[in-house]
């Protein structure tokens, strides 16, 4: 598992572990609060982008490091940990790769911990990118993303190619 540490603080992955054994709100909001303050965090980071040329040439060993100069600001992004689990499976390191899916699966679920997906309880994201990492794994494609202003909160609108709809808290980052 990634040991990724905040300055002076637990190891990510610990804080990770503890969320992942209580499913608390306190110890998620804790792990969150971690990641954000993490040298180079960006809300707006897109690891599918940065890591595409690599994976896409099958150089599996600068695809692994583009995402490791990425951390510990992309910890619990969905997509670094997918393309570290990626990456990884391309070197033969199987333990690792098992253990960057789980970073992946964990993440996913924490951001569905956060609420339904509805416009009453939408889900709460660290990152924009982590919108499109959720609607990937429930095999839903955006079709249209509308910033909405609701009761003081910025929500991201996602109208889907299954004619639904996706809605996910981005308060902390950005004002409708």
């Amino acid at each position: 598992m990634s040991t990724h540490t905040e300055s002076g603080g637990p190891a990510l992955s610990d804080l990770a572990l503890v969320w992942a054994r209580t499913r608390s709100a306190a110890d998620l909001a804790a792990l969150r609060d971690a990641v954000r303050r993490s040298p180079g965090f960006d809300p707006g980071l897109d690891v599918v982008d940065a890591v595409a040329p690599a994976l896409a040439r099958g150089d599996h060993a600068e695809a692994a490091e583009v995402v490791q100069r990425l951390m510990p600001g992309a910890f619990f992004s969905p997509s670094a940990h997918a393309a570290l689990a990626a990456a990884h499976a391309g070197l033969g390191d199987d333990a690792r790769a098992r253990a960057e899916r789980g970073l992946q699966a964990l993440a996913i679920q924490s951001i569905r911990s956060t609420g339904d997906g509805t416009r009453e309880h939408p889900w709460s994201v660290l990152r924009i990118s982590d919108e499109y990492d959720v609607l990937r794994a429930d095999r839903r494609t955006s079709q249209q993303q509308t910033l909405v202003a609701a009761d003081g909160a910025s929500l991201d609108r996602h109208v889907c190619d299954d004619g639904g709809e996706a809605w996910f808290d981005v308060s902390r980052l950005v004002r409708a």
